[in-house]
Parts: structure tokens; C-alpha cells; sequence
């Protein structure tokens, strides 16, 4: 799909050319579009080409750790990118970062979001939000949760055991360890999220990583427990580059000098051998 250069045109989009070489119809091709942005797997070079994002090309080419996305760090990886930015996939963000009670219902972020619209003066119909909502959730729920519908399939992020169906159109968040997040996916992702909240101390919280806007706490849904378990073992994987400390109550994780863009990539390696 992309070109030796990264690149994809735009217009590939729209081709039917293209819909035929896939095997997709006009709508799937366009979900495709949409939810490769909205992970961040692609982003705009100019006003005629899309190009892979350097996370895309690193895990996804050929060459890559997951050319075929069969690693779960892969699903983790991109509900971290999905929810972590609100412009292309303000459900997922919503829901994830602005939900802080630890059961929610479909009808509960529906309000919610249509207040959203109302206060961002942009028009939007209920059928649109209660679409969009559908999609977002049944993206999450395991298909066991979801037995009773018939045209049900594996859900993209259904492995993770981020949210459970209770029942009619309540759901709820398992926050709490998750086991097959490894530690270094983690500590990329914590690195990461360091790199994109603007913070240029070389020391960063434990409450920040746990509960600030769009953190790992947050996206991954994670206790303080779960969190500081990590933590802890985060200058052994990193060879003393990040520190973890815990001294007169002050619970805070440590940058030392080093060059972070390299440290990211070897966690991310790390987090698929």
C-alpha cells in the first residue's frame, strides 16, 4: 500500500482500483482511512499523500516487530495511540480519560458527549453519537460478554479486558493489573506519554502517571499497584537510564541523562522479543 518512501496517496481512498485490489467496499475502505489516522499508523506529509508514522513503519513494514499484528503489545500499542488523542476519536478519548467512575452507561456518555457538542457549538444528531458509541464499545467488550448477539465477531480490543458488559447498556472498567501488558510496552508507553504532556523536569509523579489528563493510568486503566509494580522494576530493564523512588512519601519516577528517542525504541524491541 505504501511506496519504498512511506507514502500513500490520498487518492488511493477514493480508487476503485483500489477497493478492488483490497476486496473492501467504498465504506470499509474509508473506515480503514479513518482508523489508521485515529491510531496514528498514518498522518498527513502533504496535501497529496499520507505517510507511515515512524511507531507504523517500526512495528508494521515487513521488516518490523508485528508485520501482521499478532502480538498483543500491538492491540495494547495502538488503544494507547487511539485514546490518547481526542481530535480524530473523541468517543474512545471521552470515554477513557473523562469517565472516572469505574461503572458507566451507553446512555451516561451519550449525554455526556452531546454536551460536549453543545458546548463546542458543533452540530451533531443522536443517531451519529449513539453510532459512534456502539462502535467505540463493542470494540472493547470480549465477544463471551456478547454471546447473545448473533452477528458478533472477536472485537478489536476485546483481549485486552479493558471494559465488561454488566448488563442492558451498562458496562464497567477492570482497572487493575493487566498480565499481558509486559514491562517494557509499559515503560515505552510512560516514556511516551512523558514525551507528549510538554513536561521538561527530569523527574515525573506517580499521581501524574496514575491520573493525569490522557496518562497511563487512565488509558491502561491501572491502579496505583498495578503502576508502582512496574515501577519498580524500571531500572533493572533500563539499565539505570529511568529510576523509581519512594523517599519521605514522594513516589516519583526519574529521567537521568540519556537520550530518550533510543531508549523508547529499545523498549519498544524489548516489548516484542
Amino acid at each position: 500500500m505504501a511506496d519504498s518512501n512511506h507514502l500513500i496517496k490520498k487518492a488511493k481512498f477514493n480508487s476503485i482500483e483500489f477497493i478492488a485490489e483490497l476486496g473492501v467496499g467504498k465504506n470499509m475502505l474509508a473506515s480503514m482511512k479513518h482508523w489508521a489516522q485515529a491510531c496514528q499508523i498514518i498522518e498527513d506529509h502533504d496535501s497529496t499523500h499520507f505517510v507511515l508514522t515512524e511507531v507504523a513503519k517500526t512495528i508494521f513494514l515487513h521488516s518490523g516487530h508485528d508485520p501482521y499484528s499478532e502480538n498483543l503489545s500491538s492491540t495494547w500499542l495502538l488503544h494507547w495511540r487511539l485514546a490518547q488523542k481526542s481530535e480524530r476519536a473523541t468517543t474512545c478519548y471521552w470515554l477513557f480519560n473523562r469517565i472516572h467512575s469505574g461503572v458507566f452507561s451507553k446512555s451516561e456518555l451519550q449525554q455526556q458527549l452531546s454536551n460536549l457538542c453543545s458546548e463546542l457549538g458543533k452540530a451533531t444528531s443522536l443517531g451519529s453519537l449513539t453510532r459512534d458509541i456502539d462502535t467505540i464499545v463493542r470494540s472493547y467488550v470480549p465477544k463471551s460478554d456478547l454471546a447473545a448477539i448473533e452477528d458478533s465477531t472477536d472485537p478489536v480490543f476485546g483481549e485486552l479486558g479493558l471494559i465488561h458488559h454488566l448488563n442492558s447498556d451498562v458496562y464497567s472498567f477492570n482497572r487493575g493489573p493487566k498480565s499481558s501488558l509486559n514491562l517494557p510496552l509499559f515503560l515505552y508507553i510512560v516514556l511516551d506519554y512523558w514525551r507528549i504532556s510538554g513536561r521538561t523536569d527530569s523527574t515525573l509523579s506517580l499521581d501524574a502517571i496514575a491520573y493525569g489528563e490522557a496518562s497511563p493510568g487512565r488509558i491502561l486503566k491501572l491502579d496505583e499497584d498495578s503502576i508502582i509494580a512496574y515501577l519498580i522494576q524500571a531500572d533493572d530493564v533500563s539499565l539505570g537510564r529511568i529510576r523509581w523512588s519512594d523517599l519521605a512519601g514522594i513516589k516519583q519516577l526519574s529521567k537521568q541523562n540519556c537520550d530518550v528517542d533510543m531508549l523508547m525504541n529499545e523498549m519498544l524491541r524489548k516489548a516484542y522479543e
